[in-house]
């Protein structure tokens, strides 16, 4: 098969996961071993064996000290090696995602170009599909499933479904907000590719549609975690344009105290009654309680923590809920929603210092690519640092694959910032 030839493959691989991760984030658990699979084969067919053996250097090698440290927790956790198949699977998925970003490096530019044909393309179809799914009640998604003679044992949660006579009416709003938790991560690599390959006149058109779709969908959702989580890549994207030095700064900032001080800091959140806020969504009242809850817990293992994963397997109960919310009272709880807390409970001062460090050497490696890329790359790091403050379980396959897919995209971006055509066209 020739260059090109791979290159098409690869693009079509993207441009077919990036929309399918719109419709469900968990697709990327797919798509990015596909991914894996397809540039892999690429780099074997014509011998480029080394994009298998991850770099050494600060930022993977903190990376790889984070997740052997978590690996090692197994054997000390509350339930010994329970955690064990997740976390080997995080390093699977660390390792697939640093051989995607190096193969992507060591292709042609015109390959570069014709995955970044797919990466735009691929999240302006999938940010067209969810817009028309906001302002439509989701009705695409009801007649897929009804036309599909879909039962309600075979749709979860439950709970996000109504029907009546034994068919679907209704979907709840809240079954986008997994969904839309990629856009945030997707859009700054997007607006890289479509910058790059797009000529004049369409180039600014063609990035205003991403740009107008993007913020319109997230913004107009019910998922408060990427409408923070954009907000804040925004910033970071214009403070690294015009204050590059203070945005490298305040990032690095924000990592720190967010790694070493979450504790401290959600408990403050608590005492100052923020669960009974009512300016505040009864979602984010109820991480108030969560975070605290969890916080407390960090006591029992403050130095090497109780096991990777542990959260998720004793599912300590919730001894606090906001006023307008008592039923919560002695809930589960499968998730901590923030990961920097998980890492206190679960892997103690140790495992939080490893997370520091591993923040503080990828923004180090970004503040060393191209000026052309360097804003996008810390939209993208403002993004996810956002986004596991607030979300869903560190161990959660899908979670870690869609940083892993949205890494690959920032290597891409780096690629074609580096190029002489990404040069010309600045």
């Amino acid at each position: 098969m020739s260059g090109r030839a791979w290159g098409i493959a690869i693009g079509t691989v993207v441009v077919v996961g990036v929309p399918a991760m719109l419709v469900s984030a968990k697709t990327v658990q797919i798509s990015l071993p596909l991914l894996l699979l397809v540039i892999g084969l690429g780099a074997i067919y014509r011998g480029h064996w080394r994009v298998f053996i991850p770099p050494l250097n600060p930022a993977t090698i903190a990376v790889a000290a984070f997740l052997l440290y978590a690996l090692l927790s197994a054997s000390w956790s509350v339930l010994p090696l329970s955690g064990l198949p997740l976390v080997l699977a995080g390093i699977l998925v660390a390792w697939g995602s640093m051989v995607v970003m190096q193969a992507v490096q060591s292709e042609t530019y015109a390959n570069a170009l014709h995955i970044a044909e797919g990466l735009w393309i691929g999240l302006l179809v999938g940010l067209v599909y969810a817009f028309a799914e906001i302002v439509s009640d989701q009705a695409i998604k009801l007649w897929v499933y009804t036309t599909l003679e879909l039962r309600p044992e075979q749709l979860e949660p439950a709970r996000f479904f109504t029907w009546e006579n034994g068919r679907l009416i209704a979907v709840h709003p809240d079954d986008l907000k997994r969904n839309l938790m990629p856009v945030p991560l997707l859009i700054w690599p997007a607006l890289m590719a479509a910058r790059t390959i797009v000529g004049a006149p369409w180039r600014y058109a063609a990035m205003a549609a991403i740009v107008t779709l993007g913020f319109a969908a997230v913004l107009m959702s019910p998922s408060y975690s990427s409408k923070l989580a954009l907000i804040a890549s925004l910033l970071a994207f214009l403070g690294a344009v015009y204050l590059p030095r203070l945005t490298r700064l305040g990032l690095t900032v924000f990592w720190l105290v967010a790694c070493l001080a979450v504790v401290p800091i959600v408990i403050q959140l608590r005492a100052l009654g923020l669960q009974d806020a009512e300016w505040l969504q009864l979602s984010g009242q109820l991480r108030i309680v969560i975070w605290n809850e969890i916080a407390h817990l960090v006591s029992n293992a403050p130095i090497f923590g109780v096991g990777a994963d542990m959260t998720y397997f004793t599912q300590p109960p919730l001894h606090d809920a906001p006023t307008n919310a008592p039923s919560w009272l002695g809930f589960p709880l499968p998730h901590p929603h923030n990961v920097y807390l998980q890492t206190w409970y679960e892997l103690g001062l140790v495992g939080a210092v490893l997370l520091a460090a591993m923040g503080a050497a990828l923004l180090a490696r970004i503040a060393a690519v191209n000026d052309l890329a360097r804003p996008y790359l810390y939209a993208v790091f403002a993004a996810a640092a956002v986004e596991i403050a607030i979300s869903y379980n560190l161990w959660q396959i899908w979670f870690l694959c869609q940083f892993g897919f949205a890494a690959s995209m920032c290597s891409l971006a780096i690629t074609l910032a580096g190029s002489r055509g990404a040069t010309l066209r600045k």
